[in-house]
């Protein structure tokens, strides 16, 4: 959903903030004991604006710039910055998009993706006779609020309270941003698959010590699911990401297989049964981006088709 600011400015009467390229968006990440909005290093994040321009009859010169932790100043949009600005007129609507590249873990940027990093996305509007503004958002309104006829305006949106003067005139958006390497990006939907398909498998069977009649493999390898999976929530806590990887991998494999075993004859189970368990646990959103695997058919092509993870490193010593 578009994140939306209502109207404040002399400039303009509503704006919204679109945000994509997440692996996956409200995602609580127990290394760094938040909640995240996460993305692969050395991928793309874009940033949507859309502004309604207010009814007063004049030239708005728009500018864009987004500005992260890491930066020392703007990253402007290119059709809409101080040098070629964005010309927007009374009742109009204008599209601003500006992308930036998350930075590789190398070099100055290793260990970004141990800590949670921060932005201020701002808008910038001057009339036409007055110069580009490319300083921050003012941190109070004074500026617009009691002087209408100063047509200078700003609007900023931020994913965290507080960040870089996000105090007035600004929406808090969405959730610090994660920068995950390969094992870690891994983790983020390997996990949530496996652990709904734990807990609709458990929602079916009930208990593993005393199982319906014919699933007792199924309870089996679903207690090995279990296992794994605590395994590597305790592996990804400590900052072994390597670790953290196969286990959740594992945990997933073996609720695929205790899946499989309760989809044979032998196991008593149902289409209409298999079919309510994956609708009403195992289908999961990952962030409202990932794919959704469906049904006990899409379970078992992805145990079938589970490849060797590569081996790789933690990229940190653990966390104490």
């Amino acid at each position: 959903m578009p994140a939306v600011m209502p109207r404040a400015q002399a400039f303009h009467q509503t704006s919204s903030l679109q945000t994509t390229g997440y692996t996956t968006r409200g995602y609580y990440d127990s290394y760094l004991s938040t909640t995240v909005d996460a993305v692969k290093a050395g991928n793309a994040i874009s940033f949507t604006v859309t502004i309604f321009s207010d009814p007063a009859v004049y030239q708005r010169n728009i500018s864009m710039g987004v500005k992260f932790d890491w930066m020392n100043q703007f990253q402007n949009a290119s059709n809409a910055n101080p040098s070629n600005t964005y010309s927007l007129f009374a009742n109009q609507v204008a599209y601003l998009t500006l992308t930036v590249t998350m930075p590789s873990l190398s070099g100055q940027y290793s260990g970004f993706n141990l800590q949670p990093h921060y932005y201020t996305l701002e808008i910038w509007s001057t009339s036409g006779s007055q110069p580009t503004y490319t300083g921050t958002c003012p941190t109070d309104n004074a500026n617009n609020a009691y002087y209408p006829t100063n047509r200078t305006g700003c609007l900023m949106y931020s994913n965290y309270y507080g960040y870089n003067g996000c105090y007035y005139e600004c929406a808090v958006v969405g959730h610090p941003i994660a920068i995950y390497n390969d094992a870690q990006a891994n983790i983020a939907t390997t996990s949530q698959q496996a652990i709904a398909e734990i807990s609709a498998l458990q929602s079916y069977l009930g208990s593993v010590t005393t199982p319906p009649p014919g699933t007792s493999g199924a309870a089996a390898d679903l207690a090995a699911a279990i296992v794994q999976e605590s395994l590597a929530s305790s592996a990804y806590r400590n900052g072994d990401f390597a670790t953290a990887q196969t286990d959740y991998q594992n945990a997933l494999n073996d609720a695929n297989a205790a899946q499989s075993s309760l989809a044979t004859t032998g196991g008593g189970t149902d289409v209409a049964t298999m079919t309510d368990i994956w609708l009403t646990g195992a289908a999961v959103i990952m962030g409202g981006i990932g794919a959704l695997l469906l049904g006990f058919g899409g379970f078992k092509f992805m145990r079938g088709k589970t490849k060797s993870l590569p081996s790789s490193t933690p990229s940190a010593a653990p966390k104490a």
